[in-house]
């Protein structure tokens, strides 16, 4: 995927510009964000991922109560990776709650994109609606054609391949997948791609065995 840098600025910026007029530290803080999504190690959690994850958004704006506190918690929820302690998501919230609170977003909107982005965590069912659009839209690419599921395993991969547990881990991720009731919470995502998400994941499973 080519990915717009100007489009993902601007929806980055329509989101804040009605609290600040701070430009010079909006593009410092949307600078610091392209730098992390831009690290060399990443193969799946890049730029493109947030493109992907904007455009699954669009799909379920009518949907959301507060679109641009999704469009938020999407931009920051991956911006620390590859944390050994498993606490990427709880970084990456400390992140944004330190960005919002300097470019003046509105207290109980940051406590919501907090949220947002630690529910990535498990991806369980939420008692929010917006939760539940929120982590469907980041799960979305298991449901994609089979070509675009394949350059998201290997980008999967490419993150953590060189591991010699990897083969194991990643089955173990998968088949917790297909022991969810559901993977996808909201009755819209789950008819748009709940069956092709279960016939990649155990194409990809099959292939690990």
């Amino acid at each position: 995927m080519i990915v717009d840098h100007l489009k993902m600025r601007a929806v980055y910026f329509s989101c804040l510009e009605p609290y600040t007029d701070d430009t010079p530290l909006l593009e410092l803080c949307w600078n610091e964000i392209t730098a992390s999504y831009s690290d060399q190690r990443r193969g799946y959690h890049t730029l493109a991922h947030l493109q992907h994850f904007s455009q699954q958004l669009d799909l379920c704006k009518h949907k959301l109560s507060d679109f641009p506190t999704a469009n938020l918690a999407m931009i920051y929820h991956d911006i620390v990776y590859f944390m050994l302690d498993g606490t990427n998501e709880e970084k990456s919230a400390l992140v944004a709650v330190d960005h919002l609170r300097r470019l003046n977003y509105p207290s109980d909107l940051i406590d919501t994109c907090r949220e947002m982005i630690l529910a990535t965590k498990t991806h369980s069912v939420n008692s929010s609606s917006d939760i539940n659009y929120f982590i469907d839209a980041d799960m979305s690419i298991l449901g994609a054609d089979k070509v675009s599921y394949a350059k998201y395993a290997a980008g999967i991969r490419k993150e953590y391949g060189d591991s010699i547990y990897f083969d194991a881990g990643r089955k173990r991720v998968l088949q917790s997948f297909l022991a969810m009731e559901k993977i996808f919470k909201t009755d819209f995502f789950y008819e748009k791609y709940e069956e092709q998400a279960r016939l990649n994941i155990q194409s990809e499973i099959d292939d690990l065995s």
